[in-house]
């Protein structure tokens, strides 16, 4: 997922296409090591983690976390997974019954059971992979790479920019790939040409990104409410094609790192993000999507506690179900490795019911992610203002309680570890609690 912390990303996808300039997308002020806000930096575009947006490293706007494509320049990632979670949204429910008016989903889909992601054989999945944004089907050779160290998972970022001239059978040949592979793939939405307008390729359905006709009872599609942006992209046939073609591999980012406009660590702010995250489920299952969905968190990826709060009642809207559960998941990046420990003390107090409470990401994965009835992705990386030497820490411990994860980011023919180097990029890539240990599906 991502904040201004990836900044490295975006050169990557201007490696590229030499056409590339800067990524414009906003995006709202993280918590750095003094607890101030951070800046929004343009990026050319790269890599975005979890859907969202970053510095010098372009993050779609999620898991990743992802919401709108801008980033953060200190204080962690933004932007996750998909589109960032928008309001409003079409009444959902399609297909099949399964309780009230909800859809079944599709045995050969990837399912989601108590806490556990499931393949289309019924295997439990322990993903663990890194996230990368796609501008080029040429990329299908970073995901042979990927494979060969042995990650069973990707989150994709799919840059829509008239610049990178993708076409939906470019992204389907980068899926296909992970499905060779036997891996399971995130899919963001990401645009970083503000040059250009954020023009959108022909092939991909046109137009000028923020500018989109926004789907009905959601805002006026705009660089301030990006979430109708990615929703009114969401509603092409070109992804509902491809969705459904890959559901046995594939879970949408429906929410990135949630950007709020006032106080994200308030109580407000994790109200809104629930509404929001309600909307945005209602309106792709609306829209005939069967894939399971995640819901990256509020704070830009960072507020477990949100998770924990309204998690049950956000996947309760969700028409579509597998045995009575919903197919909604959540995402948390567990960016909490700061000097000033801001995030550990700032959610320590909320989730242990304590003034002066203090937990480490670690700690919180065992003790509250894991003890959920769904799933939790956790996003990790090694940027000093987001996970920095916490990294193996929780590495460990989501190995331990056999956790899913993504890695922000992949760079270089490897993973993006500014703050420990080869150190870093090693363990990452040769643990056995790491990519290394990490097994296919069985699909």
């Amino acid at each position: 997922m991502i904040d201004a912390s990836r900044r490295m990303l975006s050169r990557r996808v201007m490696a590229v296409f030499v056409a590339m300039t800067t990524a414009a997308c906003s995006s709202q002020d993280a918590k750095t090591d003094s607890g101030s806000g951070g800046t929004t930096s343009a990026v050319p575009v790269s890599q975005a983690g979890a859907g969202g947006t970053g510095g010098d490293r372009a993050s779609a706007g999620s898991g990743g976390s992802s919401s709108t494509g801008g980033t953060v320049d200190s204080g962690g990632p933004q932007g996750t997974a998909g589109a960032a979670a928008g309001i409003g949204g079409a009444a959902a429910g399609t297909g099949g019954s399964a309780g009230a008016g909800g859809a079944l989903a599709s045995t050969a889909s990837i399912q989601l059971s108590g806490n556990k992601i499931l393949d289309a054989k019924g295997r439990a999945i322990v993903a663990r992979g890194p996230e990368d944004v796609v501008a080029s089907s040429s990329q299908t050779k970073e995901i042979d790479q990927i494979a060969g160290l042995g990650a069973n998972a990707v989150r994709m970022l799919f840059a829509l920019d008239a610049a990178n001239a993708m076409t939906p059978s470019g992204f389907d040949a980068l899926l296909a790939s992970a499905v060779s592979h036997h891996m399971l793939v995130w899919v963001s939405l990401y645009t970083w040409d503000s040059a250009h307008s954020n023009a959108i390729a022909s092939a991909l359905g046109g137009g000028n990104f923020y500018s989109l006709t926004a789907p009905p009872g959601t805002p006026a599609c705009s660089s301030s409410t990006p979430a109708s942006c990615y929703l009114a992209v969401w509603s092409r046939q070109w992804l509902k094609d491809l969705m459904n073609k890959y559901r046995s591999n594939v879970i949408i980012d429906a929410g990135q790192e949630f950007i709020n406009p006032g106080d994200a660590s308030s109580e407000a702010a994790r109200t809104t993000w629930a509404a929001a995250a309600k909307s945005n489920i209602r309106f792709l299952r609306g829209q005939g999507y069967t894939n399971p969905l995640e819901i990256m968190a509020n704070f830009q990826g960072r507020d477990l506690y949100c998770i924990v709060e309204y998690g049950e009642a956000i996947r309760a809207v969700d028409a579509v179900s597998v045995n009575g559960e919903p197919q909604t998941m959540f995402g948390w990046q567990a960016y909490w490795g700061t000097t000033n420990k801001y995030y550990q003390k700032y959610q320590g107090a909320l989730l242990l019911g304590q003034s002066q409470g203090e937990i480490s990401a670690a700690d919180a994965i065992h003790q509250f992610a894991l003890t959920r009835t769904f799933p939790i992705e956790i996003g990790i990386d090694n940027y000093p203002g987001d996970t920095n030497q916490d990294y193996q820490a929780e590495i460990d411990q989501a190995a331990t309680d056999n956790m899913s994860w993504l890695w922000w980011s992949w760079k270089s023919n490897t993973v993006e570890c500014p703050a420990s180097g080869s150190t870093c990029q090693a363990y990452v890539t040769t643990s056995p609690n790491a990519f290394k240990g990490a097994k296919p599906l069985s699909n």
